[in-house]
């Protein structure tokens, strides 16, 4: 089991709410549809990411499906890059990164031209921290959750399914 399953599998149990995984071919649609508007395509680790669950929300962290997810009957939609994208096309502050998702005070995003995640203040635009990989991101917020129990690196399984 990969370092990212065992994240997600313990936010899950955790109650993180999770979604179906997307198919690789609608992300690869959507990374074309994204370049040709000037944004980044989407980063390989988080396509793997929604290979494993479209979106997350879970302790007041969202990170977007691939589009807009409907829960409870229409009463609520989890939010997708390809619906917020256009919102940000104009925004100079964001020029060459791709917003992935948010928690209550920041913006979560690629920024393309590093090839690297960062954290911004949902207000200033301001980077509050930089990471190598998605899953650094994903650990950023759920390190409490880790650190009662720390993850190891000796499985290799790449399968969500474990996570219900």
């Amino acid at each position: 089991m990969t370092l990212l399953n065992k994240l997600l599998k313990k936010m899950y149990e955790d109650y993180a709410v999770v979604f179906p995984k997307v198919d690789s071919i609608k992300v690869q649609q959507s990374s074309l549809k994204l370049f040709k508007a000037g944004f980044p395509v989407i980063p390989t680790d988080y396509v793997v990411f929604l290979s494993m669950t479209n979106g997350l929300f879970w302790n007041g962290l969202t990170l977007f499906a691939l589009t807009k997810q409907e829960r409870e009957k229409g009463a609520f939609y989890h939010p997708g890059i390809m619906d917020t994208y256009a919102g940000y096309q104009k925004n100079t502050l964001m020029h060459k990164k791709l917003l992935l998702g948010y928690a209550p005070e920041e913006l979560i995003v690629y920024a393309a031209e590093a090839k690297l995640y960062q954290i911004l203040d949902r207000y200033t635009y301001e980077v509050i921290l930089t990471l190598p990989r998605f899953f650094d991101v994903l650990y950023f917020y759920a390190r409490e959750l880790m650190e009662k129990e720390p993850l190891k690196v000796a499985d290799k399984e790449d399968n969500l399914s474990s996570i219900k």
